[in-house]
């Protein structure tokens, strides 16, 4: 009888542990994670490249003011609109290739903090939108990943072909259509 109490004693206990193994292995399962779309998460491209050059027609001082004004205006409305963080971005580079050609003192280093500060906070936002992806897949929020995704196409608009916004392009219908059988 001790016997098969013994048995009986052990058999429990392999099915606790293999009970045990279960819930561990689909807690860790496999999730929807850039990982598993076949996408490294940090190959993302930069979103500046080098500076643009003052055009040659015209007084250089006159287009570097008026190439500031208009870089002025898009970062006004990057809050309602990504790419025109990114494109003031280029034009107060451009203004500022304008100042540098004209010789002038002052517009130059204001629009070197222009450019410090506006490229700061559009890669602090493109950082989190990555992120925020990132973690919308990995928790399968459709919906905050479709925002997201949306956002990053924004604010890569202008770079053209790279893996990553081609991934981002590949996965937006498979993440909205998940996205609306979520609601």
């Amino acid at each position: 009888m001790t016997r098969l109490f013994g048995n009986r004693r052990n058999c429990i206990i392999a099915l606790a542990v293999a009970t045990a193994l279960a819930v561990l292995a689909s807690w860790r399962g496999p999730r929807a994670t850039p990982d598993a779309l076949n996408h490294p998460i940090h190959d993302h491209p930069e979103l500046f490249g080098d500076a643009v050059a003052c055009p040659d027609r015209g007084d250089p001082f006159e287009n570097g003011r008026r190439t500031e004004e208009i870089a002025r205006l898009r970062a006004d409305r990057y809050a309602y609109d990504p790419r025109d963080g990114v494109r003031a971005v280029q034009r107060y580079q451009e203004a500022g290739s304008c100042y540098r050609a004209a010789g002038d003192e002052v517009g130059g280093p204001r629009v070197r903090r222009a450019i410090s500060v506006l490229t700061t906070r559009v890669n602090t936002d493109y950082a989190a939108a990555r992120l925020n992806l990132f973690n919308a897949l990995e928790q399968e929020r459709w919906s905050v990943a479709l925002s997201e995704i949306r956002r990053l196409l924004l604010l890569t608009d202008h770079i053209g072909r790279h893996e990553y916004v081609e991934w981002l392009n590949e996965i937006i219908g498979r993440v909205t259509a998940k996205a609306s059988t979520e609601s």
